[in-house]
This record gives C-alpha cells, structure tokens and sequence, in this order.
C-alpha cells in the first residue's frame, strides 16, 4: 500500500467523522435548548463520568470524548449566552465591564472532579480558547488557578472573553 492510498482512506474517515461531529454538535443544541427551557445546569459530572466509563478500556478514545464533550458544554453556554439565558452568574458578570483589554479569573478546581473542573481540564479550556494568555499562575498547595487573558476591543474576542468566564466560572468550585 502506498501512502498517498493511506492518506486517502485517512481523509475519508475524517470526513465521516466531520458529519458524525456535526450530528453530535446539533443533539449539543437541542440539549442546550431543554437546559434552557428547565433551568438545568449545563456541567453534569456525573454524566461525563458515565459516559467515560463507558470507554475506560481504551483511553486514547476517551482523551477524545473529554475534548468533544468540553467542546459540547462550551456550544450549550454559547446558546445561553445568545438567546439571553439568566441566571445569578451570568447577570453577575454581564454586568461588569472588562478590566481594560484583560479577563482576570481566580478558578478554585476540585482533584475528585465530582462537583467541578480539575485542573487539566480548566488549563485545557484556557489553552483552547483563542485569548492570548497573558499570565498563568497554577499552585501546588491549593487547587487554584490564576489567569489573566489579554482581550482584544472586537466583538468576537469579547464574546469569546465572557464564554470562557461564564464556562470556567460555573465548572469551578
């Protein structure tokens, strides 16, 4: 087999998987619009827990599915923050103004994951968002995380801002 047919049958299976994300990300919709219609929460670790359970014999599938489901949550927050979903934290932090061009966070994580976000996963958010970290302090005697993310003035570095804070704030202790 030579590699330009390997490369090949590999663009077909990303492009199944493309339709396969795009059909997962249209269920994160709908999941988002019953949460929102409820007034359920969007982070369930419990369910994510289950639902890495379920693949625990195979953990480069399940390093996968965190990152889809990380991305799933972040869609859902998306939609609550565009159709104008309240809750006390959004109307807490939609009421303040950015501090010049930065977003300083103080995230507590939680080591058992049972309640909050660890901190491989609150550094994978940060680390995926399209911010320009400006600080990051992590400390090793207590699970905090510091951040500072420079903010550009346009309205999608905004958006992406008041995203990430209303994800990182809600999955944090």
């Amino acid at each position: 087999m030579r590699l330009d047919d390997i490369r090949k049958e590999i663009n077909e299976i990303d492009d199944k998987m493309k339709a396969l994300f795009d059909a997962r990300m249209e269920c994160t919709r709908k999941v988002a619009e019953v949460k929102s219609n409820t007034g359920d929460s969007i982070y369930k670790p419990v369910r994510e827990k289950e639902m890495y359970e379920r693949f625990k014999d195979n953990q480069e599938y399940v390093s996968f599915l965190k990152k889809v489901v990380q991305l799933s949550r972040k869609k859902q927050y998306e939609f609550f923050l565009d159709n104008n979903k309240k809750d006390d934290l959004f109307e807490k932090f939609k009421s303040e103004e950015l501090n010049g061009e930065e977003l300083q966070l103080c995230l507590k994580t939680d080591k058992s994951c049972e309640k909050g976000l660890d901190k491989k996963s609150v550094l994978s958010i940060i680390a995926e968002s399209s911010l320009e970290i400006e600080k990051l302090e992590v400390t090793n005697t207590e699970d905090f995380v510091f951040v500072t993310l420079n903010v550009p003035e346009d309205d999608i570095s905004q958006k992406e801002a008041y995203l990430i804070k209303y994800m990182l704030e809600s999955e944090t202790l």
